[in-house]
């Protein structure tokens, strides 16, 4: 058996323990401390947009279902019927009014109370009058700027505090859209790579391997004369590095881009005639700003990464297994260009450098199969006095800086070693 003791042990102020992404027992701790006790992000209200409409998640391993119910509410179900523990729902997204087990027809609203017992007479909960217990187990949900969140905590933390200092940047992300409105496009993209679920949280405020592991990307970017964020020399790129509190991390690309996102963008297919259509019907060219990604990658710990006009999601499926859904952001209040832009920016990132990435997670588990070495080395920026913390304890660094993924693990290591029950409302 794991203990919180040993936990402890696998941690040091810059270093952590190869066990922490190989151990299947502490894994399994992970999807309740750390996933299901957590603010995790569900869904946005735009993918719900009307009464029964819904869609399935995880969180820690445990299938959701993300509902409007009548009320107008959004709700998170346990996608699972309280008789003999059936999934009710297997397809990722659709709308219906009530949700009916197949296995023996017992039916639940979308708010999850029980409407359906067959053969009432035969159960006891029909003769006292009360099937309350029978309801569909629920997440508590909190809502931020359409963005909801679910945890089974069973007294959570408010989500503004959980948000902390990350709420500046995840409204700057935001409100760069007209009106503060965006969507989710529908449809999703799945990818899995064998690997931890950290691999990708640690790759996420990396500064220093997109000059290695894209290097084709960056090929591809001089072979069409664009001088590549992604080639810049990261020793002395201006862009910073922060550890925002509670797990939270965001990489400021925007001063290391002084001429504009576009300029560091290669063509991409449609891009030039999606462009001129723009600007002949007189649409101001700064506008073209908000087809390009923001430059700002937020990670909401422990599954919500903002990505150039993406949301990725993480999931983890096993120790060694991870699965990253990802969803286009839309722009419902610009130019139908902009749109189309952001599905071309995006996809050609998705085709050429997130294989890049997926390669060098599968490589790390990997290696972290030898037990004779330990450790992961995280001390990257911890000594050279680039890396400052101001008064709420926000720390930024350069771009080199490996100050986000230690403060990171401080989060995770903090809710590993905590014991808590969690509970349905």
């Amino acid at each position: 058996m794991t203990t919180t003791s040993d936990l402890s042990g696998l941690f040091g102020p810059d270093r952590v323990h190869r066990r922490l992404y190989t151990d299947p027992a502490i894994f399994d701790i992970e999807m309740t401390r750390v996933f299901a006790a957590s603010w995790c992000f569900v869904a946005h209200e735009s993918q719900v947009p009307e009464v029964g409409d819904y869609v399935t998640t995880e969180v820690g391993r445990r299938p959701v279902i993300v509902t409007r119910s009548t009320d107008g509410s959004v709700n998170a179900l346990l996608n699972r019927c309280t008789h003999r523990g059936a999934l009710l729902v297997h397809d990722g997204a659709g709308c219906a009014k009530r949700f009916s087990c197949p296995y023996h027809g017992w039916t639940f609203a979308n708010d999850g109370r029980i409407v359906g017992l067959p053969f009432p007479a035969d159960h006891p909960a029909s003769a006292a009058g009360k099937r309350d217990h029978l309801d569909l187990g629920r997440l508590t949900t909190a809502t931020y700027r359409g963005f909801v969140f679910g945890t089974l905590h069973p007294d959570p933390q408010p989500l503004a505090e959980w948000l902390g200092a990350a709420s500046e940047w995840f409204d700057l992300l935001v409100d760069r859209h007209p009106g503060g409105e965006l969507r989710l496009a529908p449809g999703v993209q799945a990818i899995e790579f064998a690997g931890n679920w950290k691999l990708s949280w640690d790759n996420a405020a990396d500064g220093i391997h997109a000059t290695f592991a894209h290097h084709s990307y960056n090929v591809l970017g001089r072979s069409n004369s664009t001088d590549t964020v992604l080639d810049r020399d990261a020793a002395v790129s201006p862009m910073l590095a922060r550890a925002l509190g509670n797990g939270h991390m965001v990489v400021d690309q925007r001063p290391g881009i002084p001429h504009g996102p576009w300029a560091t963008m290669r063509p991409t297919p449609f891009s030039e005639q999606l462009t001129t259509a723009f600007l002949e019907r007189g649409e101001a060219a700064s506008d073209l700003d908000l087809a390009t990604g923001s430059m700002v990658n937020l990670s909401l710990f422990p599954n919500l990464l903002f990505v150039g006009n993406q949301l990725l999601v993480v999931e983890p499926v096993a120790v060694d297994r991870t699965r990253l859904r990802l969803f286009l952001v839309t722009a419902p209040g610009a130019a139908p260009e902009i749109d189309q832009l952001r599905l071309r920016v995006d996809e050609d990132f998705v085709s050429f450098g997130t294989p890049d990435d997926l390669d060098m997670f599968e490589r790390v588990q990997a290696g972290l199969s030898i037990p004779e070495m330990e450790w992961i080395d995280v001390s990257r920026g911890l000594l050279d006095g680039r890396d400052i913390a101001d008064d709420d304890g926000v720390v930024t660094g350069p771009i080199t800086s490996e100050a986000p993924q230690r403060g990171y693990l401080a989060k995770y290591a903090s809710l590993l070693t905590t014991e808590v029950t969690t509970r349905v409302r």
